[in-house]
């Protein structure tokens, strides 16, 4: 992952929009050094009446590829709104950056005291299916998820 060389701030944002082209922001946010943390699929109606299938995305990029990001929304016909979040929220926020960014290094499997964060964290982004985990001689051990790999 590549940081942002003006900023060391990162920003909370939503991409909602249609599911056409979304492989354009998700490229973006990969090449902007972010990472998505979750992304759902929605069906939108007007009484029994299918109107549209949408996508919201949950990401973090550096701030000072907001308005670029912003662009590229807008092109594939999407919106970006960026969220608030207290500190305990950014201070999590930089873990999982700070973990997904010691796994990218090294693509093979790492035993959890290696990674020297909470369990809890860990956990938290196997869920999101960032990571995957996996237990050997009775360490965990853990990986970027290859699905969120291309």
């Amino acid at each position: 992952m590549l940081m942002c060389i003006e900023c060391n701030m990162y920003s909370l944002v939503v991409f909602t929009g249609g599911p056409h082209n979304l492989h354009e922001l998700e490229e973006f946010i990969e090449d902007a050094g972010g990472v998505i943390i979750r992304k759902d699929t929605f069906s939108v109606h007007r009484g029994q009446y299918f109107l549209r299938n949408e996508v919201r995305v949950l990401c973090i990029i550096p701030s000072c590829d907001e308005d670029a990001l912003t662009e590229t929304a807008r092109r594939i016909k999407g919106e970006v709104e960026g969220l608030d979040a207290d500190d305990e929220t950014r201070e999590r926020i930089e873990s999982l950056l700070s973990v997904y960014d010691q796994l990218a290094v090294e693509p093979s499997w790492t035993a959890e005291d290696e990674i020297g964060v909470d369990e809890g964290l860990l956990h938290d982004m196997v869920e999101m299916k960032l990571l995957e985990v996996r237990r050997r001689d009775g360490v965990n051990q853990y990986r970027l998820s290859l699905s969120g790999r291309k």
